[in-house]
């Protein structure tokens, strides 16, 4: 938030107009100890978006924003030995910067992708993600001797604004509607060495960062909701997918599960659409597997209804995913 606020104020933007774009005070602005509320962000970047239509603001704050932003992230990151287990760090640890951001690895035989997915990309049309994506890229050049050739970036959404100001920044190939935010290297450049590199450290510090994990996991996601995500999990390894089932698995009514899922600021179809999708993408990688036989075992008896879901949670067709994994 402070970084966005910096590049808003140097372009001309007031306080208030600051304050009346989120509705948040300008004490919480400028108080370190304040929570602010996480769609702030989003209503931040979109007053900055409406101001200034035709600035890629994303590249702006990327290009700007103190590497410090990604506090202990970035100070962890300098001691992995090389660049896969610097991304694989990233995945385990990006609770750091941002509770709610998914992170994960995708690999196949010659590259490895870093992909980021946020709940509220839509309601900035993706923009505060490339932001990020963008200070992640910064870190990595910082952090080694060697350039790290991009194959290519991708983004979920639409471009919003010239790719010029896009490439010109991560110096590759950037697209877009592709589904994922993403990160994409060639997997012979993933082995490059870090200029600190020093395992014995590195471990000691993810050592430390393990018991952090556990109380954060246990923070986010308390017992009771754990128990109904396993129960998710549980049954749809064997194909039911249900929220009626899900419920009863733990002993829970319906109305009760939902209930319980509304408390930490889900939903219980939410979860169940997470788990679907996540197999759901896992079948799509075999190409033996038709796109009807996939609808089928992530509990669809229609492919049409399978393929509108999918759609609806990516922003691609189940087919157009597969071309490009």
């Amino acid at each position: 938030m402070a970084s966005v606020i910096t590049v808003a104020i140097a372009k001309g933007m007031t306080m208030d107009e600051l304050a009346a774009a989120t509705d948040i005070s300008l004490i919480d602005f400028v108080d370190p100890h304040a929570r602010v509320p996480d769609r702030a962000i989003s209503e931040l970047m979109n007053g900055i978006i409406k101001r200034w239509p035709d600035v890629p603001i994303s590249m702006e704050i990327a290009r700007s924003a103190p590497i410090s932003m990604l506090g202990g992230l970035a100070q962890g990151s300098q001691f992995a030995p090389n660049v896969a287990a610097l991304l694989a760090w990233w995945a385990g640890n990006q609770w750091i910067v941002a509770d709610q951001t998914t992170v994960y690895i995708e690999q196949t035989a010659s590259e490895v992708a870093l992909v980021l997915q946020h709940p509220g990309d839509g309601s900035n049309n993706g923009v505060a993600m490339e932001a990020g994506i963008g200070v992640h890229w910064r870190l990595l050049n910082a952090i080694t001797d060697l350039a790290i050739p991009l194959l290519r970036v991708e983004f979920a959404y639409e471009k919003p604004w010239p790719m010029l100001a896009y490439e010109a920044f991560f110096q590759a190939p950037v697209s877009f509607q592709t589904g994922r935010n993403a990160l994409v290297f060639a997997q012979e450049n993933v082995g490059t060495p870090l200029r600190l590199a020093n395992p014995e450290m590195f471990e000691l510090i993810d050592h430390q960062f393990a018991a952090r994990r556990e109380q954060r996991k246990s923070d986010l996601d308390p017992p009771a909701l754990a128990k109904l995500r396993q129960s998710i999990i549980a049954n749809a390894a064997q194909g039911e997918y249900r929220a009626t089932a899900a419920a009863a698995a733990i002993n829970l009514s319906l109305r009760s599960a939902q209930r319980l899922a509304a408390q930490h600021h889900t939903s219980l179809q939410r979860l169940i659409d997470e788990v679907r999708l996540a197999k759901a993408k896992t079948l799509l990688n075999d190409p033996e597997s038709t796109i009807e036989r996939v609808s089928q075992l992530v509990g669809y008896t229609d492919s049409r209804a399978f393929r509108r879901a999918f759609k609806r949670l990516t922003g691609l067709t189940p087919k157009i995913y597969r071309s490009l994994h």
